[in-house]
């Protein structure tokens, strides 16, 4: 079975509560009520009960005890560790008084001691409590909101060293049984603080070793060789110090330097160590190409370097000042800058890609309540000081203090809230009159770069904004990126169910709220986690009564704090006023390229027009009648009037090309000009029809032409014919019946394949005789019902006609007409009647 890794996120938590639990512990045993004697030990001389200091007042100050002595006993039982005396301690009651064996500068003496209440925390000790919880909660807020990064983490385990020494370490020294635990504790937290502490800034704000704009540079060459040695020996080094820093002091027979609890020579290592990380923060803090994310850093760097130097001044430079609580307090207590400025730095510039988003009401909550207080303190001010006098008595006083207060307050009230007014509705004002100017901007512009510069542009320097970004609608199913930064996708898909919700929210709302389960859609889903990646807060939707337009996205506030539902209201206007110019600005682009296109399709069809003959010539023998209709502007059906070897006869060809309209009209000119060229030199119908097919082949899939090729017949009396696509021609004979002409054993259409054949159809014309070749718009012609016109219907029109060509054509565009009833026509409409001529029949 595969062995499961630790998860390191587990791992510091576990770790953290530990910790916690142990300073915890710390603090209850310095205020658990046991018999305590005023003496606080030693903790750099361990085996001696040597005294450190002396509560004032206790009961081994009455006796004389002072710092220096050594307690070699109680209850006249020699002493043999501090859990030794701790045992004895705890076998008396408060309040007894307890013989004391004494060892000073002048000798042995025995006093008398009461035992008091144990009470060795003060408030430099508390001060110390307050620092280390306030890392703790720093660094586990840090961890909470990025798990998974190796900053974070080492971040929150160097919060919780600095803790622990803090709590464990800095507590004066007891009888307590769990004493000797927590100092240990508090003096393993600072061994291993150096390490963690140089590792932090080796990688914040992000690692020394990551790869830099040069491949070839020092960076990527640290990373491949030797991340894993380096960090091995920052981890190693301090373990290593104070073991050879302890072999040498044996070996010399010598007392080891300590400074609270820690080898001297340790503490001169944590000095150098946060040196060093400190050099190496300030080096990083140059090299950030972010000047949001440089000031951040350098806010850190600043805090660090003023929390630790008077520590370290005071630990390293000047041990024996640490004995003295004032001066401690002095030393320590600057430490507070480091998770002070860490945590402002983290809410004000993101570091470690931490947003803390605050609310306006927030602040608004924390003025009123700084200005309550100063209501109760007055209040409490003016009480106090009619105390004791006629003023207190008097039943007009309370009367008077009120309307006193009142009088006071109203100013104090101005001054306090006249920063915050300035500083949110004044800008609340100066936002609805820029969104007034901005509309009527929007309505006044004749350009849509315009309109779209002053929307994007403009929306983030009014709200405060990083970014805002718009994107327009394009073939109702993708949302194109028309303005804004180039780290968002360029294109969004057009997702119903997005679309939907944004419409349900009234124009705006905010992306916490659009989840997966009300989208109920993956692909939308994971299209808005991107987008939010990106920095994106808040979705705009841009629609009309009558169409949509698209979607605004708007980041976060610079300053950290949140879009309020009053910011949205304005907004939500002015999404208004911008979709209303947007589709004003659209429309008008439509009509012009509208415009635009029916001038070009006119152009189109006036060339296409020219390219069909006003009048045709079959043969002396023959009458003609043709007509060609386009279904739009222009179309895809043609005829085209091509030279014969039958002397004295021209070839008629109907064509109808796939597509309609002007994808249809250039193949149709292509077709019409290529059976034109070809025309000159074939020597049969059938090898102009062959190298026609394969010319249209070469262009492509779409260049299909359905032909149908009529020609006079070399032998007297008949009518020969080629058909490639087109529909089966219509024979009406003198008498009125209608005959379909054979369909050759082939008739694929012109470019469909490159070896198609086509073979020669020969069909006898008697006089009177009439002979129809039609497109399929004729059949497929629809009436606003959408029923086709159909065969049957052809055939009864050609049946009821005379067999006059020109007659026949008329009747079957008026019946087609009086069919479809004004519908537009689905294709195009071609006709070719001919006929025998009575006059030269033989």
């Amino acid at each position: 079975m595969p062995r499961r890794s630790v998860d390191p996120v587990h791992l510091m938590m576990v770790v953290g509560v530990l910790a916690f639990l142990l300073a915890s512990l710390s603090i209850v045993d310095m205020f658990l009520p046991r018999p305590y004697d005023g003496v606080q030990l030693e903790a750099d001389a361990p085996g001696e009960l040597r005294v450190r200091d002396v509560v004032e007042g206790s009961g081994a100050d009455r006796a004389g005890i002072a710092p220096g002595d050594r307690i070699v006993g109680i209850s006249r039982e020699l002493l043999r560790s501090p859990d030794h005396a701790a045992r004895m301690l705890n076998s008396h009651r408060i309040g007894e008084r307890v013989p004391y064996f004494v060892a000073s500068r002048g000798g042995y003496r025995e006093v008398e001691v009461e035992l008091g209440r144990r009470l060795i925390g003060d408030p430099y000790y508390g001060s110390a409590c307050l620092l280390g919880f306030a890392f703790f909660g720093v660094g586990l807020f840090v961890l909470v909101r990025q798990p998974r990064r190796t900053a974070s983490q080492v971040f929150f385990l160097m919060c919780i060293l600095f803790m622990l020494f803090l709590i464990c370490r800095l507590r004066p020294a007891s009888y307590s049984q769990v004493d000797r635990l927590v100092l240990s504790t508090g003096t393993a937290a600072l061994l291993f603080l150096p390490s963690t502490f140089l590792h932090f800034f080796l990688i914040f704000p992000r690692p020394l070793w990551s790869p830099s704009g040069d491949p070839a540079g020092w960076r990527p060459r640290i990373a491949r060789r030797g991340v894993a040695t380096l960090l091995a020996a920052v981890y190693s080094i301090p373990p290593l110090v104070l073991a050879l820093t302890v072999a040498v002091a044996r070996a010399r027979d010598a007392d080891l330097p300590l400074i609270s609890g820690a080898p001297r020579a340790n503490w001169w290592l944590l000095g150098l160590y946060m040196l060093l990380g400190l050099a190496v923060l300030a080096f990083q803090a140059r090299t950030l190409d972010d000047a949001r994310e440089r000031r951040g850093v350098g806010l850190v760097f600043f805090g660090t370097l003023f929390g630790l130097v008077p520590f370290l001044v005071l630990a390293v430079g000047f041990p024996t000042l640490l004995h003295t609580e004032a001066l401690l307090y002095y030393g320590v207590m600057p430490l507070v800058l480091v998770p002070v400025t860490f945590a402002y730095a983290i809410v004000r510039f993101g570091l470690l890609d931490i947003r803390v988003l605050l609310r306006k009401s927030l602040l608004y909550t924390v003025t009123s309540v700084v200005v309550t207080f100063v209501y109760g303190g007055i209040i409490a001010g003016a009480g106090w000081l009619s105390r004791g006098t006629a003023i207190a008595d008097s039943v007009y006083a309370p009367f008077v203090l009120a309307l006193s207060i009142v009088i006071l307050f109203e100013p104090l009230r101005r001054t306090l809230q006249g920063p915050v007014d300035r500083f949110f509705s004044a800008e609340r004002s100066r936002l609805q009159r820029a969104t007034v100017e901005l509309g009527e901007a929007l309505n006044a512009r004749d350009d849509l770069e315009g309109v779209v510069r002053d929307l994007v542009q403009r929306l983030p320097r009014l709200l405060g904004l990083h970014f805002a970004a718009l994107y327009l609608l394009r073939d109702r199913d993708r949302l194109v990126r028309f303005a804004g930064p180039e780290e968002l996708p360029a294109e969004i898909p057009a997702l119903p169910a997005l679309m939907e919700q944004l419409h349900h929210h009234d124009r705006l709302v905010r992306m916490d709220r659009l989840g997966a389960v009300e989208l109920r859609s993956r692909e939308a889903s994971r299209w808005l986690r991107r987008i939010a990646d990106r920095g994106v807060e808040v979705l705009g939707y841009l629609r009309s009564s009558r169409r949509e337009i698209g979607l605004v996205l708007l980041s976060g506030k610079t300053s950290q704090l949140v879009l309020e539902e009053e910011d949205l209201a304005l907004v939500r206007g002015l999404l208004q006023q911008a979709s209303m110019a947007l589709e004003t600005h659209l429309l008008l682009e439509e009509r012009t390229r509208q415009a635009e296109l029916e001038r070009e399709l006119e152009i189109a069809a006036s060339i296409q027009q020219g390219l069909l003959p006003t009048s045709v010539g079959f043969s002396a023998d023959w009458d003609v009648a043709v007509a060609c209709r386009p279904a739009r502007h222009v179309g895809g059906d043609f005829i085209v009037e091509l030279p014969s070897i039958v002397n004295g006869s021209n070839a008629l060809v109907l064509g109808d090309v796939a597509g309609k309209s002007v994808s249809g009209a250039l193949v149709m000119m292509a077709a019409h000009e290529i059976l034109s060229s070809l025309a000159l030199t074939a020597e049969s119908a059938e090898e102009l029809l062959q190298l026609a097919n394969q010319r249209l082949h070469r262009l492509g899939p779409k260049s299909f032409v359905a032909l149908a090729y009529f020609v006079p017949s070399p032998e007297a009396g008949f009518l020969d014919y080629f058909l490639a696509g087109q529909p089966q021609p219509l024979k009406r004979s003198g008498n009125g019946d209608i005959l379909e002409l054979p369909l050759p054993e082939h008739r694929l259409p012109l470019g469909a394949l490159v070896g198609g054949t086509y073979q020669r159809q020969r069909v006898p014309v008697e006089i009177g005789d009439l002979v129809l070749g039609y497109s399929d718009g004729v059949v497929e012609a629809r009436s606003p019902s959408g029923e086709f016109f159909g065969e049957a219907r052809l055939h009864d029109v050609l049946r009821r006609s005379s067999p006059d060509p020109s007659t026949v054509v008329a009747d079957v565009l008026d019946a087609v007409d009086a069919f479809t009833d004004g519908f537009e026509p689905y294709d195009d409409v071609t006709l070719l009647a001919v006929c025998r001529r009575p006059e030269v029949a033989p």
